[in-house]
């Protein structure tokens, strides 16, 4: 019963990033629901209190144009955990200034590059293809049965300094520790 509040929970704190026109419709897009959900779990990771990233902005980065990066645009402006969401296209070299980092099956062949840049970077690594989740993501979400799921690697994301809430690994298909 409190998988289903929280899933619930999560789901409406998810249409809340979809734009009013998407709200309108009875379905969101795939993407939408993944750049939604990708915003919303900023909301049950710590950051280090050390972290020299800024700390009244929550920056969120993608490397090459795909539908999930658009719908993350729409998180523009948005404010969690008291920090204004900025929404970002970079180079590899510009990860180390990241809070988060999407990345796309388009980003494959750069994920040695983009792993090595992030190392030791209090970055959460996110990505929508089971190929990445083995190879260094800590947030992966994917369609199945109809609905996105995820899954989290906390060995991953501990090694950058990062703690996710136990509300948010209670949500999660897989959790590897």
């Amino acid at each position: 019963m409190a998988r289903l509040l929280v899933s619930c929970f999560l789901m409406a704190l998810g249409l809340i990033a979809l734009p009013v026109h998407s709200l309108a419709q009875v379905k969101a897009s795939e993407q939408a629901l993944k750049a939604a959900i990708i915003i919303n779990m900023a909301m049950f990771v710590e950051w280090p209190p050390h972290s020299s990233l800024p700390g009244d902005r929550l920056n969120v980065c993608f490397l090459g144009n795909s539908p999930v990066a658009e719908a993350l645009g729409n998180a523009e402006g948005r404010t969690v955990r008291n920090r204004t969401v900025r929404v970002n296209k970079v180079r590899t070299e510009g990860l180390r200034d990241c809070h988060v980092v999407y990345v796309s099956a388009a980003d494959n062949a750069q994920m040695s590059e983009i792993i090595a840049t992030l190392h030791n970077v209090p970055a959460l690594l996110v990505g929508d293809s089971p190929d990445f989740f083995t190879r260094g993501t800590m947030l992966n979400l994917e369609l199945s049965t109809g609905h996105i799921v995820f899954d989290v690697d906390l060995r991953s994301a501990q090694k950058a300094g990062l703690q996710f809430s136990s509300k948010a690994l209670r949500l999660a298909r897989q959790v590897i520790e």
